[in-house]
């Protein structure tokens, strides 16, 4: 997010910030905004005692009489912790983000607006039953008996001149459903893809995207009983080029403004049944890639009250353990990444009446309100067809009209009450009931529990179409291509119990070409899943130790099958020599020291270059080179599939290139280019970590240089896109990883007790604190700590009391 370069007055902010810190009244002062984990405060909105211990690694256990005061409780706490991070979160999801950053964020409330949200999440609201409403209502009451206290807020607070509101139940909603977004972005593919049709035509463009890779494994390759498949035909339509170029600035400046929608975002989970296990009990782990940042996403916690008792890891804003286990089940979750956006092309006339079937429909017209700091508020204008609102009013640039359909928009939406009853379940049949109520964004989710069952759900909303696949936007004068339902929640692929007893996950396509639905056109490319199975396939009596290898390994089975193509170019000066040497005695770990991993890396993604970019031109600039996925599946069809056209270099007119030939000058440029980065001739010498970074960004004092350093946090890595310990790079900022694993547990269903789990930074967002990123070494290392189920936890106690 670079929002923070164009706002006006920084330096005063800046002086103003180190003069409070600078003086040592001021810091002692700040000192108070720090989390108060000791004694008694009296609050209101609870029936008995709430304790809340804080143990040796600062994870809180938290106790209350019933459900509502325990999740009343870990409001409180989150709001001690993530003060500051729970406003932005709730403020990107109301699209207020201007009313303290200004003009830079406009575009990003506008788009958020229109898009409606928080609309949704009002609708849902008014639907849900009155249980789940009361437990959202006493997380609310939590928040806000933190803030009765009248704390001394966070320094951010204090520099952007903040005052927190009362927190309300839809702000949880709201958050929940930002989420959603952040890892259901398949409407941005639909404008990569008429990009990308406009520069090569459709037949390439195929090849270029491709949905899978025919011989990856699949989650369920036994597949499972279904019905007749519903049909699927019918042609769509790529945007005209100017609107596509229009959306996808309009996608990026949300993204660079939100940190959400980020497109290298993924996940491993998987679960092993007993017979393959030391104790004969599953162990069940999960990772979930997603955008690194600090504070971390999650907060660790442990709920006691009524019905729950579970242990995991919680999302600050929402009331409930997202991932995790409690006394009798565990389980984990991975996107799944189905197609649940769909843009359709609207027909209305200057009356704001829409076209449907030579017919003429009204246009809900609503008008919102948008406050500007520093300027007068503005009126946006957002219109609504039975599609959803029209996403192409936000940009001036836009000729088409484009309406936004999701699923995470429509009425009915209980995925937290989901999250609940997952938390209250006591074996697979109440899991698999709570999952009925999971809407979005569609996960897999695997499970296991304490009487040695595994199993597997991919739970959420997915459309069925009646014409269209959802590559490309559609018609929307017509019913043509209309959702006419959604898969119903038996026919979801699931399993329980598997004869090969372990299920994996990793993004990867969910199941065979037998299944009658369209789930997706866009899987993760295989090669995580491939060696998460590859582990298990060789382990034997697998425990606890191996999960946490296995969550650490950095082979990259990508690198493997490339290899043998790559080092079989001739060598034209010693540097080349040198570099082909070393990756003929690597073994594809791309280990933070090894040299081979940085050879490896430059050589690949300059070959990416080479053999794409002369055809592609500015789209591979500025778009298909910062993919992942997709670049990695049409590379590895050039290499080992035939299709060796690519490499010829449709600019030198007389000469036709081959792969060996276009090969060897990305080796070169490959190699200068990293000699630079590493400031290194000398390629023994290099390491991957030099220039792989993990990078933990602050919101939004890292766009402020001044204070980038003091918020932010760096730490060198291993790996890369492809390994189990994922490593993705930013391409942008050579080699920077800005995403990765921002949660990992283990659990042993043959002892809870044995079971650990870390995410990335630490538990608290206060930068003055001691826990602010007290977790970020051992997470670099692959190393944990323990999941403390036990009634009677040490640590520092801090009880609330209902007040008199």
């Amino acid at each position: 997010m670079r929002l923070l370069r164009r706002i006006a007055g920084w330096i005063a902010v800046v002086v103003a910030l180190v003069l409070v810190l600078g003086s040592g009244g001021g810091y002692l002062w700040l000192r108070q905004s720090l989390a108060q984990t000791r004694g008694e405060i009296r609050v209101a909105g609870i029936s008995g005692p709430v304790r809340i211990v804080r143990d040796q690694n600062g994870v809180a256990h938290i106790t209350g009489t019933t459900e509502t005061d325990g999740v009343f409780g870990l409001g409180f706490v989150h709001a001690q912790e993530r003060l500051w991070q729970m406003e932005v979160q709730r403020r990107i999801g109301h699209a207020r983000l201007s009313e303290i950053f200004g003009e830079p964020t406009l575009q990003t409330d506008k788009f958020l607006r229109t898009l409606g949200v928080a609309r949704a999440a009002q609708r849902a609201l008014a639907k849900l039953d009155r249980e789940t409403i009361a437990i959202l209502e006493a997380y609310a009451a939590g928040v806000n008996a933190f803030l009765a206290t009248k704390p001394v807020l966070p320094p951010e607070f204090l520099v952007l001149g903040v005052q927190p509101e009362p927190w309300k139940p839809i702000d949880s909603l709201v958050w929940a459903k930002m989420m959603a977004w952040d890892l259901g972005g398949t409407w941005s593919d639909e404008i990569r893809r008429s990009l990308l049709i406009a520069q090569v035509g459709a037949e390439d463009a195929d090849f270029l995207m491709p949905a899978f890779t025919p011989d990856g494994p699949v989650i369920l390759p036994e597949g499972m009983p279904t019905s007749a498949p519903s049909p699927i035909s019918g042609q769509s339509t790529p945007l005209q080029l100017t609107t596509a170029r229009a959306m996808f600035d309009l996608w990026a400046t949300v993204y660079q403004t939100t940190g959400l929608g980020d497109q290298l975002a993924g996940s491993n989970n998987w679960v092993i049944g007993g017979s393959r296990t030391a104790s004969g009990k599953p162990l069940l782990v999960n990772d979930p890639h997603l955008s690194l940042r600090i504070p971390s996403i999650w907060y660790l916690s442990h709920i006691t009250g009524g019905d729950i008792n579970a242990i995991g890891a919680t999302f600050p804003g929402l009331p409930a353990v997202v991932i995790g286990h409690n006394e009798r089940i565990a389980w984990g979750v991975t996107n799944t990444g189905p197609d649940v956006q769909d843009l359709f092309i609207e027909r209305i006339d200057a009356q704001n009446y829409v076209e449907y079937n030579n017919t003429r429909e009204p246009v809900t017209v609503i008008n919102e309100i948008i406050k500007i700091k520093g300027a007068d508020p503005i009126t946006l204008t957002v219109r609504v067809t039975r599609h959803g609102p029209i996403i192409s009013d936000v940009s001036d640039d836009i000729n088409e009209t484009l309406a936004f359909r999701w699923t995470a928009l429509d009425d009915d939406d209980a995925t937290l009450r989901a999250f609940l009853n997952i938390n209250r379940a006591r074996n697979w049949d109440e899991f698999v009931a709570a999952l009925r109520d999971y809407k979005a964004p569609m996960q897999n989710f695997v499970y296991a529990d304490v009487d040695g069952n595994i199993g597997y759900y991919a739970a959420g909303a997915v459309p069925i179409r009646r014409n269209g696949d959802g590559r490309l936007p559609v018609p929307g004068w017509t019913d043509e291509y209309e959702w006419v339902g959604y898969i119903s929640f038996e026919e979801l692929p699931h399993i329980f119990n598997p004869a090969k007893d372990y299920v994996v996950t990793a993004n990867n396509r969910v199941i065979g070409d037998d299944y009658p639905y369209l789930l997706g056109t866009s899987w993760a490319a295989p090669f995580r899943a491939q060696r998460i199975i590859e582990l298990i396939e060789q382990g034997d009596k697998l425990t606890v130790d191996d999960m946490r290898a296995m969550l650490s390994d950095v082979v990259s089975i990508q690198a493997r099958e490339l290899l043998p193509i790559l080092r079989n170019v001739t060598p034209t000066e010693p540097r080349e020599t040198v570099a082909l040497e070393l990756l003929r005695s690597w073994d594809g770990a791309m280990n933070g020291e090894s040299a081979a991993a940085a050879v490896y890396q430059s050589y690949y993604y300059a070959a990416l270059e080479a053999v794409f970019a002369d055809e592609l031109r500015e789209f591979f600039t500025d778009i298909y080179r910062f993919q992942n996925n997709f670049p990695a599946l049409a590379l590895r069809s050039v290499l080992l599939s035939g299709h060796d056209e690519w490499c010829d270099n449709v600019t030198t007119i007389d000469v036709v290139e081959d792969c060996s030939t276009t090969l060897a000058q990305a080796l070169r440029k490959g190699l200068a280019t990293m000699a630079t980065l590493q400031g290194e001739n000398d390629l023994t010498r290099w390491r991957w970590d030099r220039v792989h970074q993990a990078i933990f960004p602050h919101n939004p004092f890292s766009q402020v240089e001044a204070l980038r350093g003091f918020f932010e946090r760096r730490v060198p890595t291993g790996g890369d896109t492809f390994t189990v310990n994922v490593g993705p790079v930013r391409i942008r900022e050579p080699y920077l990883q800005y995403n990765g694993p921002s949660y990992r547990q283990i659990i042993d269903l043959s002892n809870l007790a044995n079971s650990r789990f870390i995410h990335t930074t630490g538990q608290s967002g206060n930068v003055l604190s001691s826990r602010y990123s007290d977790f970020l070494g051992l997470w670099q290392r692959g190393e944990d700590i323990p999941m403390r189920f036990d009634t009677e936890v040490d640590g520092e106690r801090l009880v609330l009391r209902p007040t008199p």
